[in-house]
């Protein structure tokens, strides 16, 4: 198959999934149909500039076929980006299975000292924290670090006495997490990280659930550490 072939076969596809997805008649233009889905999908949204830059290939490649014959040939590069994105847009990698794992938590009235064993035995930055098996708030070390500092000030405290449900009363932003579900795309994932530094706060853990909400089983968990994965799973 001719790379012009292949490049208006991922072309297709991808502008089938958007008209599908705004429900659009053939009066919007590709332009159109991209800018308003990137409104709404953090996948086009990623990918906004190259898709009209390659609406313009195809533009290029369909007007000067003459006699089914091709005059602008793309190069293999921009076949397999293209196909790469096609792929991306429909069927967008999602954070379970790749991020499902068993997520240590803890409850309140448990020591702080156990958390600080906990984290240090499995480098953990940060332990959902439950209250009568209900979600409270995520514990951070940064948390536990504000709580030390105001105890060694006053040169009076115990790991293994104090409960985390005390140390909790020094989280500097109680906002340090987001309750996500199962079905999510690693695009939307990295759009939360970005959203929250864009309003200079750290998003600590994205908490994954079947359906996002915090009342159910968290079955999984995303920390900055994970960018790295994420960033390689996009590219």
């Amino acid at each position: 198959m001719k790379n012009s072939d292949r490049f208006l076969r991922a072309f297709s596809s991808i502008e089938r999934f958007l008209r599908l997805k705004v429900n659009s008649d053939s009066y919007h233009t590709f332009y159109q149909l991209v800018d308003k889905t990137s409104t709404s999908s953090a996948v086009i949204k990623s990918f906004k500039n190259d898709l009209k830059e390659y609406a313009d290939l195809r533009n290029a490649i369909v007007h000067e076929r003459s006699d089914e014959h091709t005059i602008a040939e793309p190069n293999d590069r921009a076949v397999e980006d293209i196909e790469k994105i096609a792929s991306a847009i429909t069927n967008p990698p999602r954070v379970i299975p790749k991020f499902q794992t068993s997520v240590t938590s803890l409850k309140q009235k448990a020591s702080i000292g156990d958390a600080v064993r906990l984290m240090l035995e499995h480098s953990f930055s940060q332990i959902p924290i439950f209250d009568n098996d209900v979600f409270s708030e995520l514990l951070t070390a940064n948390t536990i670090t504000r709580w030390l500092g105001v105890s060694v000030l006053e040169d009076i405290f115990s790991l293994k006495e104090t409960q985390i449900e005390k140390v909790l009363e020094f989280t500097e932003y109680r906002e340090n997490h987001k309750f996500i579900g199962r079905n999510t795309t690693i695009f939307e994932v990295l759009e939360d990280f970005q959203l929250f530094g864009e309003r200079g706060r750290k998003l600590d853990a994205l908490l994954i659930t079947d359906s996002g909400k915090q009342t159910e089983k968290i079955i999984g968990i995303i920390t900055v550490s994970d960018l790295p994965t994420i960033l390689q799973l996009i590219n």
